[in-house]
């Protein structure tokens, strides 16, 4: 935080933010003592009663109890830390969608099912950057920062991070090659969905597989993989840009009637496709042709027919993040680096 903002504050906010950077800072557990009333004004050169207006503040919070005539204690609810959960950008999504929430509620019941020393915390990606710089000081407790996608964001602050030693972990997919290796990572590991998606295709008797990317790299790099998958059972695929296609639709209508199937990079591209097939164009799916993406997002329930998709399983990885995570932190342990779960969900309407 800026110096002029702080020194703003009134003196019992900051003080509060003190105590809690105190518990952070030494790692205190549940139940552990705090300097007394007397002490923390010496400390901080304040006043009793501003004291006792701060430490009333955090026993409303329940970050810390008071028994009289034996002092105040780490409350049982506090934990040794918190996880900043900062949300990228997938494509033209907003990382505060569907798949977003299930991480973090995964993470959150974890957390708290589990009884971790550390829990989640949602932070707003403009703010977090806008504070970049001062991050144990703007949120006290903060003990590592976890990225849901959004590789440049973590590139960007990397080195802030590094500066106030503060761990961080990339969740998403594993596209970025060595740069991977310089800190933790759970991935959804790309290949293997291409994998899943070949199996499935080669299975159900598909041929020809159309194969649709959004025009960023993610997109490109799974059409690449799948291509590469299907070649190896011998199933020709071919590659279109829907924001292209989806402007053409009787070249949308041809294809259709070319391919067994059309397998869409992301979820929601295999939504607007089959819309467009069926609202406008009046065929069939999966009559005519089958669908199926990747990342089960909620229009994916709603639409029918209902799609085939590879499911990231975003809310159970979520729990292995915070408790993987969670125990580099406590530990002071080197990166990790694993896969995440990955599930396909076959439909028998598609």
């Amino acid at each position: 935080m800026d110096r002029k903002l702080w020194e703003q504050l009134p003196v019992y906010r900051r003080l509060e933010n003190e105590v809690k950077r105190h518990i952070a800072d030494r790692r205190l557990k549940r139940h552990d003592r705090l300097p007394s009333e007397s002490q923390l004004a010496a400390e901080y050169g304040v006043s009793i009663g501003t004291v006792r207006k701060a430490l009333n503040n955090l026993v409303t919070e329940k970050i810390i109890y008071r028994r009289h005539g034996q002092g105040t204690f780490v409350s049982p609810r506090s934990r040794k830390g918190r996880i900043l959960v900062v949300a990228g950008r997938y494509g033209a999504d907003s990382g505060l969608g569907e798949d977003f929430l299930n991480f973090l509620f995964g993470a959150l019941d974890e957390a708290n099912s589990a009884d971790l020393p550390c829990e989640p915390a949602l932070v707003e990606l403009e703010d977090f950057f806008r504070n970049l710089d001062d991050v144990r000081m703007i949120y006290p407790e903060t003990v590592g920062v976890l990225f849901f996608r959004g590789h440049e964001n973590l590139l960007r602050a990397e080195k802030a991070l590094e500066k106030q030693e503060l761990p961080f972990l990339f969740y998403g997919p594993n596209l970025y090659g060595e740069k991977s290796k310089r800190y933790s990572t759970v991935h959804h590991n790309e290949a293997s969905v291409a994998a899943l998606l070949a199996e499935c295709y080669a299975s159900r008797g598909f041929r020809r597989v159309l194969s649709l990317e959004d025009g960023n790299d993610i997109t490109r790099a799974r059409v690449r993989l799948l291509t590469e998958a299907l070649a190896g059972s011998g199933i020709a695929c071919e590659s279109r840009s829907w924001p292209e296609l989806s402007r053409q639709p009787e070249e949308l209508r041809r294809l259709a009637g070319e391919f067994d199937v059309i397998s869409a990079a992301v979820t929601q591209t295999a939504i607007e496709a089959v819309q467009i097939l069926e609202r406008d164009l009046r065929l069939r799916v999966p009559d005519t042709i089958a669908a199926a993406g990747i990342d089960n997002t909620p229009g994916s329930w709603q639409l029918r027919p209902q799609l085939t998709v590879v499911d990231l399983c975003n809310g159970e990885n979520g729990r292995l993040c915070i408790r993987k995570f969670s125990e580099l932190i406590t530990a002071g342990s080197r990166p990790f680096h694993l896969d995440g779960k990955l599930a396909l969900i076959r439909r028998e309407s598609c």
